[in-house]
C-alpha cells in the first residue's frame, strides 16, 4: 500500500532550488552532483533531501462515503454516473482509488 502511495505521489511537484520539480528531476540532479564530485570538479558534496509528504485520498471513511452515495445524491453532487460506478467497482475489488480534486471536494 505504501509503495502505491509513493507511486501516486512521484510526479507531484516540490520546490527545489527555487523552482518546481518532480522527484525524478530532484533525484537526477543529486546523482549529477555525485558524478561531478567523483570526477573531482567540486571539492564538497551536498545532497538536497526534501521532506516529502505522502498523501492519499482513499481513507476508509472516504471509501465508505463513496459506497453510500445513491443515484439521487450523485445527481445532487453533480458527479458523473460512470465516475461513481468505476470508483465503487475499484473499492469492491480492493484497489486504490484516484479522484480529481473537484470530484473529491464534492464528495467530502
Amino acid at each position: 500500500m505504501l509503495i502505491e502511495k509513493i507511486k501516486d505521489n512521484f510526479n507531484k511537484r516540490y520546490e527545489f532550488r527555487n523552482k518546481e520539480h518532480t522527484i525524478e528531476n530532484i533525484m537526477f540532479e543529486n546523482v549529477r552532483e555525485l558524478g561531478r564530485c567523483l570526477s573531482g570538479k567540486p571539492k564538497s558534496l551536498e545532497f538536497e533531501i526534501l521532506d516529502i509528504v505522502i498523501s492519499g485520498n482513499d481513507t476508509n471513511d472516504f471509501r465508505d462515503r463513496i459506497m453510500s452515495i445513491d443515484p439521487d445524491e450523485r445527481k445532487a453532487l453533480k458527479i458523473n454516473k460512470s465516475t461513481l460506478w468505476y470508483q465503487k467497482k475499484k473499492i469492491k475489488e480492493g484497489k486504490n482509488i484516484k479522484l480529481y480534486k473537484k470530484t473529491k471536494v464534492r464528495i467530502e
